[in-house]
């Protein structure tokens, strides 16, 4: 796998995939906190996507696949302090659909209904409680899983006869080491047995200057047959 230098290095890749990624990474940590007007109990609700997996580096919200289950949590703020719920009715749905609940029920563990992309809402009701029945409901994005190819070479412009570049996955439902990966290179097949993310390319002697090297890349979890595509074009100037 990829060495401690190339994680510190690949801050950038991480900015751009949020910036990618913006208005979905800003629905998901909306998602995260939520809150009711402040004249009544403030509503906070928590969610992790299990079994999402992300680059070390990466410093935004693994958000789930069609594959992933989420964990949600309520907690319930009154006058600055957690609310016992112990012993309130909570009702908890997706898309309008019950998925549980009962007395004390703070915590739900789900799947995306469908096995489908696009947003969730997750709505939960506490029916009884002391000033009247409460509602709140979130927002939940789920996504594609993605390939990345990182390639450290600014406005991918390289002058070294050897490369490397390396595959990102992100919010797949299995670990990278149990990923597949496969490369290409100007239609012609890569491998790397050592390290399948990782690819060493080699210009012959005599490339000329402009030459493009185009580079294709294909992550598939073996588990769920999920496959995410990444190309990238990287010019050879002396």
């Amino acid at each position: 796998m990829a060495q401690n230098g190339f994680l510190k290095k690949s801050v950038l890749v991480s900015a751009l995939i949020v910036a990618a990624f913006a208005f979905t990474l800003f629905t998901a940590l909306q998602a995260n906190a939520q809150t009711t007007q402040s004249s009544g109990p403030q509503f906070l609700i928590t969610w992790r996507a299990q079994s999402s997996f992300v680059p070390l580096f990466y410093a935004g919200k693994a958000l789930p696949n069609a594959q992933s289950q989420i964990a949600a949590s309520l907690t319930l703020i009154s006058n600055g302090q957690p609310v016992d719920l112990s012993s309130q009715t909570i009702y908890w749905y997706l898309n309008d659909t019950l998925l549980g609940g009962g007395v004390g029920t703070q915590h739900i563990t789900f799947s995306p209904f469908g096995g489908s992309f696009g947003t969730l809402t997750l709505r939960v009701e506490l029916p009884d409680y002391a000033s009247g029945i409460l509602i709140h409901e979130i927002t939940i994005p789920v996504v594609r899983p993605i390939a990345v190819i990182y390639a450290p070479h600014p406005n991918d412009k390289f002058s070294d006869s050897q490369i490397t570049v390396n595959a990102l996955p992100y919010f797949f439902s299995a670990s990278p080491s149990a990923l597949s990966f496969r490369w290409s290179v100007n239609d012609a097949t890569g491998t790397s047995q050592e390290n399948p993310d990782v690819l060493h390319i080699n210009l012959p002697n005599g490339t000329p200057s402009n030459f493009t090297t185009a580079v294709s890349l294909t992550i598939q979890n073996p588990n769920d047959s999920t496959i995410a595509v990444a190309s990238k074009n990287l010019t050879y100037q002396k």
